[in-house]
C-alpha cells in the first residue's frame, strides 16, 4: 500500500464532511450551495489522485489522474463564484455562465493527451505529465485565485466593514491565500520541476480555517453549538492520525530492510510525543475554539463601549447587554427583567431564546426578597432551596441557571438571568467575578436611563406646553378666518341679501369662501402635525438623504409658530443649497430645534442675531453652524455643556437635558458636534454629518 495516498484521502473526507454540513445548514443559500460545490470539486480531485497513487499500473494511474482533473477544472471557477457571492459583488451573469460553459470542452479535452501527455514514477507514486494545452488551466487557476484573493483584500481594506463581516472576510482571505499555494501541484507536472505535490496540505489548511471561521465567527450565517470534548476528540484524532502517518513514513525511510529498527524508532517517537501533543491541543482548543477565561476589566470596558453607541433608554441597554453576552459567554438563554413601579412587578424587557416571554416576577416574591437580602448571584443548579420558588419552573424551561441581581443602593431594580453555556462548560469563578462587575455597570446604566427617560419626557412635555401657548395664537387666526367667512355667508343668506344675485355669482362666492376655509384648515393641520411629530416618542431611526435647507426652514417655521423666536432674528447662509445629510429626518429637526431654541434664549431681544450656515467639507461631510451673538459661556460651563442634568438655570426652570439629548441624537446619526464660545461675544455649535449634494 502507498502511504502517500492516505493524506489526500483524509483531506477529501474532511472536505466532504464540511461541504455537506454547510449545505445542510441552509439548502437555499446561494453562497452555501456554491461553497459545497467548491468542496466537492476538491473531493473529486483528491479522490481521483488517491486512486492514482494506489495504482501500480501506469495506464490505470493515468486514467484516474484524468478523472481527478475533472474536479481540478471546476476548482478555480467555484472559488471565484464563491468569493463574489460571499462579498455580494455584482458581476455580469454572462461572465459567470461563460466560465461554467468553458468546463464542457475542458472536460472533453481532459481525457486526451493535450492535458496530461503521460505519467511518470516518483518516490510518492505515479504522477501525470503536462500536455500541450495544460498551461491554459494553470493560468486560469492562478488568475481566478489571485483575483479572488485581491477582491477579499480590497473588501477588507474598506473602513465601513462591520465587525463580524470583517472577521469572516479575514479568515476567508487567509484560507484562499493558503489555497493559492496549491498552484505547486500544477507546476510539478512539468518534468523540470521535481517537488513533492503538497496541494492537498493547502486544501486541508483551507478547510480548517473555514471550519474555524464557522465555529467562531458564524461564517455563512452558521451557528455551531458544539461540545468542547467532541471538538478536542475530533481535533486530537485528526492531528494524531496525520502525525502517526508521518511517523510510519519515517519508519519506512529509516528502517529499510531492518523493519524492527524502523518500528522501534517510530514507537519511541509516538510514546514521547503523545502527551505533549495532547497538552498542546488542549491549549489550542481552549484558546481558539472556546473562551476559557474572561478578562474582568476587558469585559467591563467592552460593555461600556457598547453602551456609548446607543441612546439612553432601558430597552436598548438591556437588549445590547443580552446580545453582548450571547456573543461572548454564549449562554443557552438570557433575559433582563426591570422593575415596574406602577405594577410592582419585574417585566421582561430584553431576552434571547427565553421561552416564557410573558413571565412577570412579583415584587413581593421570595426570589426578590432573597436577592435583595444577599445581593449575591444565585446558582439555581447548586442551591436546592430555589427549587421551591414559584419562578423556578419558568427558568428551568429555558435552562436558566444563574440569576444576577441588579441593585442600586440595596434596592433591586432588575434581574439578569443566564442559561447554561452552549459548550456545556461550567461557569468559573472568573466568570462569576466578571458578571458581578458587569451587573454593577448594568445597574447604574439602567437606573440612569430610567431617570434620563423620565426627565427627558418631563422636559418635552414642558416644552410642548410652552409651544402650545404660542401655537394657540397661530391656530386662532385661521380659525377666526373660517368662522368669519362662514358666519358672514350664513347671515347674508338668512337676511335675503343674496336674492338679487345670479346663480353663477352665488356659486363663485361659495367657491371663494370654500377656498379660503380649506387653506386655513390646511394651515391648522400643518401646525398640529408639527406639534404631534415633535411630541411623539422616538421611533426606530430611518436614515435617508435629508435636504438640510428644507429641514432648517421647517424648524424655523415651527419655532416661529410656537412664538419662541421671530423669524427676522435668524439669518441663513446656505453655501450649498442642495446639501443633504445622511440622517433620520425627525431627529435632525429635533437637533436643530434644540440648538436654535437655546440660541434664542442667549441673545438680546433687540440686538440679538442667530446665523445658520451650511457648507460642504472635504471627505464627504456637511457642516451646519448655528452661531449667536449672545452672552457666551465661561470655560468652566463650556466643559460641562453636554453633561446630562447639568444646567445653569434656576431650579425648576431647566432639566439640563437639552444639549445632552442633542449630543446623543447627533452621535446616533453618525454625526459629531462641537462648541466654541467666548464670554460676552457669543457661541457657535457645529454639527458635522456624512452627506453631499443632491
Amino acid at each position: 500500500m502507498n502511504l502517500y495516498a492516505i493524506p489526500p484521502l483524509i483531506t477529501s473526507v474532511v472536505l466532504a464532511i464540511i461541504g455537506i454540513f454547510v449545505f445542510a445548514n441552509n439548502k437555499r443559500s446561494r453562497v452555501n450551495i456554491i461553497f459545497t460545490l467548491f468542496c466537492f470539486s476538491m473531493v473529486w480531485w483528491l479522490f481521483g489522485y488517491t486512486a492514482m497513487y494506489l495504482n501500480n499500473n501506469p495506464t490505470a494511474a493515468l486514467k484516474w489522474a484524468r478523472i481527478g482533473f475533472i474536479g481540478i477544472i471546476f476548482i478555480p471557477i467555484f472559488a471565484y463564484h464563491f468569493i463574489i457571492t460571499f462579498l455580494n459583488i455584482k458581476v455580469s451573469r454572462i461572465l459567470v455562465v461563460a466560465l461554467y460553459l468553458l468546463c464542457i470542452p475542458s472536460i472533453i479535452l481532459s481525457q486526451t493527451n493535450y492535458i496530461y501527455g503521460g505519467i511518470t514514477k516518483h518516490f510518492w507514486g505515479y504522477y501525470p505529465v503536462a500536455g500541450r494545452y495544460y498551461i491554459l488551466f494553470l493560468l486560469m487557476f492562478a488568475f481566478l485565485f489571485c483575483y479572488g484573493v485581491w477582491l477579499l483584500f480590497k473588501n477588507l481594506s474598506k473602513k465601513d466593514v462591520p465587525g463580524l463581516m470583517y472577521q469572516q472576510t479575514r479568515y476567508v482571505l487567509l484560507a484562499f491565500t493558503i489555497g493559492t499555494f496549491g498552484l505547486v501541484d500544477y507546476l510539478v507536472k512539468y518534468p523540470f520541476i521535481n517537488v513533492y505535490p503538497f496541494g492537498y496540505i493547502c486544501a486541508f489548511f483551507f478547510i480548517g480555517l473555514i471550519a474555524y471561521a464557522i465555529i467562531r465567527h458564524h461564517l455563512m450565517d452558521i451557528e455551531v453549538v458544539i461540545k468542547k470534548t467532541l471538538v478536542f476528540a475530533a481535533l486530537f484524532t485528526i492531528v494524531f492520525g496525520i502525525f502517526v502517518a508521518v511517523t510510519l513514513l519515517l519508519q519506512q525511510l529509516l528502517g529499510g530492510s531492518n523493519r524492527l529498527f524502523g518500528f522501534a524508532v517510530s514507537s519511541l517517537i509516538i510514546i514521547f510525543t503523545v502527551r505533549p501533543l495532547e497538552m498542546l491541543l488542549i491549549k489550542v482548543t481552549d484558546k481558539y475554539l472556546f473562551q476559557k477565561k474572561y478578562d474582568y476589566k476587558h469585559l467591563i470596558n467592552e460593555f461600556m463601549d457598547e453602551l456609548k453607541t446607543m441612546i439612553l433608554n432601558t430597552t436598548d441597554i438591556a437588549q445590547s447587554t443580552v446580545d453582548f453576552l450571547n456573543t461572548s459567554i454564549r449562554p443557552a438563554a438570557s433575559a433582563v427583567f426591570m422593575y415596574n413601579r406602577f405594577t410592582s412587578q419585574y417585566d421582561l424587557i430584553a431576552s434571547h431564546d427565553f421561552k416564557d416571554t410573558a413571565l412577570k416576577i412579583a415584587g413581593s416574591s421570595e426570589l426578590v426578597k432573597l436577592l435583595e437580602k444577599t445581593g449575591k448571584i444565585i446558582d439555581i443548579k447548586n442551591d436546592n432551596k430555589l427549587t421551591l420558588f414559584h419562578e423556578n419552573k419558568h427558568f428551568s424551561a429555558s435552562n436558566i441557571i444563574l440569576i444576577i441581581p441588579l441593585l442600586i443602593h440595596k434596592e433591586l431594580i432588575g434581574l439578569l438571568c443566564l442559561g447554561k453555556k452552549k459548550s456545556d462548560e461550567e461557569y468559573t469563578e472568573n466568570d462569576i467575578e466578571a458578571l458581578a462587575g458587569l451587573s454593577g455597570a448594568l445597574s447604574i446604566s439602567l437606573n440612569n436611563a430610567q431617570l434620563f427617560d423620565e426627565r427627558a419626557d418631563a422636559e418635552k412635555r414642558a416644552l410642548v406646553g410652552t409651544i402650545a401657548t404660542g401655537i394657540n395664537h397661530e391656530v386662532g387666526n385661521p380659525l377666526n378666518i373660517i368662522t368669519i367667512k362662514l358666519d358672514t355667508f350664513r347671515i347674508l343668506a338668512k337676511e335675503g341679501m343674496l336674492a338679487h344675485k345670479t346663480k353663477d355669482e352665488i356659486i363663485n362666492e361659495i367657491n371663494d369662501i370654500t377656498k379660503v376655509c380649506l387653506e386655513s384648515a390646511q394651515r391648522i393641520a400643518e401646525i398640529t402635525k408639527q406639534v404631534s411629530e415633535f411630541a411623539k416618542p422616538d421611533k426606530k431611526l430611518v436614515f435617508d438623504k435629508v435636504n438640510i435647507s428644507e429641514a432648517i426652514d421647517e424648524t424655523i417655521t415651527f419655532l416661529k409658530n410656537g412664538m419662541i423666536i421671530e423669524s427676522d432674528k435668524i439669518e441663513k447662509r446656505i453655501m450649498c443649497e442642495h446639501a443633504y445629510a445622511m440622517a433620520d429626518r425627525g431627529q435632525l429637526k429635533q437637533i436643530l430645534f434644540n440648538l436654535i431654541k437655546n440660541a434664542s434664549h442667549a441673545i438680546d431681544k433687540n440686538t440679538g442675531k442667530i446665523i445658520i450656515s451650511v457648507d460642504k467639507n472635504d471627505g464627504g461631510e456637511i457642516s451646519i453652524k448655528i452661531t449667536d451673538n449672545g452672552h457666551g459661556m465661561p470655560k468652566e460651563i463650556l466643559d460641562r455643556v453636554f453633561t446630562p442634568f447639568f444646567t445653569t438655570k434656576e431650579p425648576g426652570k431647566g432639566t439640563g437635558l437639552g444639549l445632552a439629548l442633542v449630543k446623543i441624537m447627533t452621535e446616533r446619526n453618525n454625526g459629531k458636534i462641537k462648541v466654541e464660545s467666548h464670554e460676552g461675544k457669543g457661541t457657535t455649535f457645529t454639527l458635522i454629518f456624512k452627506g453631499g449634494l443632491l
